[in-house]
């Protein structure tokens, strides 16, 4: 096992890595940017270390930075949490060549894990179903493509994750305005696949260790979107027939056995209305709604991410596996920058993955994130309810945060019926209020 952390991350994601290290017996280092320097993550962590400035760029993406934090601190282990670098394959490069284990799959596996495009050709040649879609260099190119796919298109950014980098495209006029705002991101090679406008979005997750085990550990149902970013979760997904799940979980363990894969991952899917499925994409990280996984099977996945990397062996088979009930997730998210006043959750039931303190400061540099609330039922309709009561105890004072627009969503029919897309939001014209 480790001896030492350094957690380059920030937010509920380090409060998570750190508290899961205390129980390892792991001394952790946390990083902040230097507007943090009293944040949740620094106050609970061995000792702190400020990496640079406020900006991402000068600090959380700043991979010099982090690793020379590394080394100074003697830490043998650097967990990236999600988002920042935690998929990036220079970083985990230069990790191995300082010889600083890195918390992911390891660079090899990352160079084809984290560009969309080589991950969904890898996927076609193993003959998993996957979109229409090509590179394309120029605009000239890009509307070239688009008519021979025919419109409406997808136009991605080969990496990047959380909805950037992420358009449709309905024409070619359209066309000429996406095609330069997304060049302008500067975050990687530009492709076009076709985009199906009733679609659900499934992932399976999956952990496979150094000793040759791998075991998809369920499903997540992630269709509730606004803007391409992810709203609310649930676990498992509702109204899918068992046939689909088997051809997920095993083009799931396909893809991951061809990547090499070992650690803690998840494979995103497209499944349409006639539930015909298309991969989408490999998170080789962890995802910001494993909790509600966790919630139904009892497994700790980033416990196990630690120790899969460590070297341990997974102890449970396949068909070990329980499912217990039902879990949503709602993502509780600023849409003001300032200072929390106060917060309070009045449920001692509720599980909410968070890095609140009262005087918490905003900013504008980083993600929207505040916590994340998690409901727990034994069927989907107790989960609601349970999620109902969860936003009515939680209250936030300073800022703006979206928790009214959660209870819209949990009262409207078509999320109470399970039959919705990830176009709903944006359909039905809702607004972060």
């Amino acid at each position: 096992m480790y001896n030492k952390m350094f957690v380059a991350n920030r937010g509920e994601i380090a409060v998570r890595v750190i508290n899961e290290c205390k129980k390892l017996g792991i001394e952790t280092v946390a990083a902040c940017s230097d507007t943090e320097r009293n944040a949740l993550h620094m106050r609970i962590a061995d000792k702190g270390y400020c990496i640079g400035a406020a900006a991402v760029k000068d600090s959380y993406m700043n991979a010099q930075a982090i690793i020379n934090a590394a080394l100074i601190t003697k830490s043998d282990v650097i967990h990236p949490g999600y988002g920042f670098l935690s998929e990036n394959t220079e970083f985990a490069k230069t990790c191995e060549r300082q010889g600083v284990s890195f918390i992911g799959p390891d660079s090899d596996t990352l160079v084809q894990a984290a560009d969309k495009l080589t991950v969904k050709q890898i996927a076609d040649s193993l003959q998993i179903p996957v979109l229409k879609g090509c590179l394309t260099e120029t605009l000239d190119d890009a509307l070239m493509r688009a008519e021979e796919i025919c419109y409406p298109v997808m136009l991605k950014t080969s990496n990047g994750g959380g909805g950037a980098g992420m358009k449709p495209v309905f024409s070619a006029d359209e066309m000429r305005k996406t095609f330069v705002k997304l060049q302008s991101l500067k975050v990687g090679r530009l492709f076009i696949e076709k985009f199906i406008q009733k679609t659900r979005h499934i992932e399976i997750q999956f952990m496979a260790d150094k000793h040759g085990n791998m075991l998809t550990i369920g499903n997540r149902e992630c269709s509730v979107q606004l803007r391409n970013k992810k709203v609310l979760e649930e676990c498992p997904a509702h109204n899918l027939s068992a046939e689909l799940l088997k051809m997920l979980y095993q083009d799931s363990l396909k893809l991951a056995k061809a990547l090499k894969y070992v650690g803690v991952g998840t494979i995103e899917f497209l499944v349409d209305e006639h539930e015909n499925y298309y991969f989408m994409e490999i998170n080789a990280r962890i995802q910001v709604e494993h909790g509600i996984t966790e919630m139904i099977t009892g497994i700790n996945l980033v416990e196990w991410q630690i120790k899969i990397s460590a070297g341990e062996k997974i102890p449970f088979k396949q068909e070990e596996i329980a499912f217990d009930g039902h879990a949503l997730e709602c993502r509780i998210n600023a849409q003001s920058c300032g200072r929390i006043d106060s917060w309070r959750l009045r449920s001692s039931e509720a599980r909410f993955d968070h890095a609140l303190t009262s005087g918490l400061n905003i900013w504008p540099y980083y993600d929207s994130l505040l916590g994340k609330l998690i409901s727990h039922g034994n069927t989907r309709r107790e989960a609601i309810h349970k999620m109902r009561g969860y936003l009515d105890d939680l209250q936030i004072t300073g800022v703006k945060t979206n928790i009214e627009m959660h209870k819209s969503i949990l009262n409207n029919s078509w999320f109470l019926s399970g039959e919705y897309y990830t176009n709903i939001l944006n359909n039905e014209r809702y607004i972060e209020r």
